[in-house]
């Protein structure tokens, strides 16, 4: 028995034996050389959008195979660098940086923290995905511990513990994947001693902590072009807050309450140069939100709310005017000046949003891949089909060259899409 996001629990059959998968090598002559960065949590720039891939897609088609393995537990995604894909994974009692070669998925280095966190609702295994800056890899394990490695060689370079011992955390485990920023490494835990803190990537030393003092949520530090300024967005319980990256200090505050955990889950979008969304499930919905110079101080005001766009723990897109995005495990589309509903598709689960080219690719918990059209008129899906095994499925993929690196508690895998 698993939850999957909603309040009816999955139960199904374990095989008593389950079959190990094996790592398949593809032909390296069909290998395709191009640009294999997806460096950080939802991509190159953080928000779900994919890059130009250098290769065309068959989209109506199953991706085929190119190698599938065995991994441990985990709702960490994927980034992908060069010939390496990393995710972090529960290995026994350790929480495991593998470092995977792209071609034939096999295992290149691992790192690990001995520490494991777990929790009824959401399983164990680590929940934060690591983050790539040059040849630097930066990871959170669930302890609060941050560590810098060499990511061809998995060389420690340091490694700081971020909280107190008595840290409290929040019910379902430390979430949030590291920010670099101007060569700072920001993080956003919550707690009594600075609910956002950045530390020197070069050295780990810590640079500031953030003014709020609260109790922590799950979302991931993000700088949002504000006023044609950077304000770093994080979260603590029952507020909304944007910082200074430079220095932690509050330039505003706003109440964002949300019913039963209070816990903001879903990342903040730029909508436009003065207006960005927040959302949530359980009830919330979405709220525009505006914002304005007010004297030395700011102004936030709301624009538009609409009870039609409920992401749980989704992200939603923006593209060409319109949001896309789980309402619940429902995919609707919305006007981003109004609020207003353009459409209602089908229930795909509590999954993963990505864009490529002009097609929304959606990764359901059940390990279902589809795709649909991403245009405001109409509700068109061109791709539904088994892509990962059923075990819950909250990992983010990564699409680069053609290829769609995938993964959910049990096995990664990597899938060719191009024509």
């Amino acid at each position: 028995m698993e939850w999957r996001g909603g309040m009816v629990p999955h139960i199904g059959l374990k095989e008593s034996n389950p079959k190990q998968l094996q790592a398949s090598i593809p032909n390296p002559q069909k290998w395709r050389a191009g640009n294999f960065e997806w460096p950080q949590f939802r991509g190159p720039d953080r928000d779900g959008h994919a890059p130009d891939q250098g290769a065309k897609f068959k989209w109506k088609d199953a991706p085929s195979v190119v190698w599938e393995d065995a991994c441990g537990v985990s709702h960490s995604s994927i980034i992908t660098s060069g010939s390496l894909l990393y995710t972090l994974e529960q290995i026994g009692d350790e929480e495991t940086l593998t470092a995977r070669n792209i071609e034939n998925g096999k295992i290149s280095w691992k790192y690990s923290e001995k520490t494991r966190w777990d929790d009824m609702m959401s399983g164990p295994g680590p929940r934060s995905t690591p983050t790539l800056h040059g040849d630097q890899l930066i990871i959170l394990f669930s302890n609060g511990t941050l560590a810098n490695l060499d990511h061809k060689t998995g060389e420690k370079r340091w490694k700081v513990s971020t909280l107190p011992d008595d840290h409290h955390f929040p019910e379902w485990g430390i979430s949030c994947s590291p920010l670099v920023w101007n060569d700072q490494i920001i993080v956003s835990l919550g707690g009594d001693t600075g609910a956002a803190q950045a530390y020197d990537i070069k050295t780990g030393k810590l640079l500031w902590r953030g003014e709020p003092s609260e109790r922590g949520t799950y979302l991931s530090p993000a700088i949002l072009p504000l006023l044609g300024e950077k304000h770093l967005i994080v979260a603590v319980e029952g507020s909304i807050l944007g910082l200074d990256p430079m220095n932690g200090k509050t330039k505003w505050k706003h109440p964002w309450k949300i019913f039963l955990n209070n816990a903001q889950i879903a990342q903040p979008l730029t909508l436009a140069d003065d207006t960005f969304l927040l959302s949530a499930g359980y009830g919330k919905g979405a709220e525009c939100l505006q914002i304005r110079k007010d004297g030395t101080g700011y102004n936030l005001s709301t624009i538009w709310k609409s009870k039609h766009l409920k992401t749980k723990f989704s992200n939603a897109i923006l593209h060409d005017g319109s949001i896309y995005g789980y309402s619940e495990n429902l995919l609707v589309c919305l006007d981003a000046n109004s609020g207003d509903l353009n459409w209602r598709g089908k229930k795909y689960g509590y999954g993963r949003i990505l864009l490529a080219e002009d097609k929304l690719v959606l990764l359901g918990n059940t390990g279902e891949l589809t795709v649909v059209e991403a245009k405001p008129d109409s509700f068109e899906e061109i791709y539904s089909g088994k892509l990962l095994s059923n075990v819950r499925c909250w990992n983010g993929p990564a699409l680069v060259n053609g290829y769609l690196f995938a993964r959910n508690g049990e096995q990664i895998a990597c899938f060719d899409w191009a024509k």
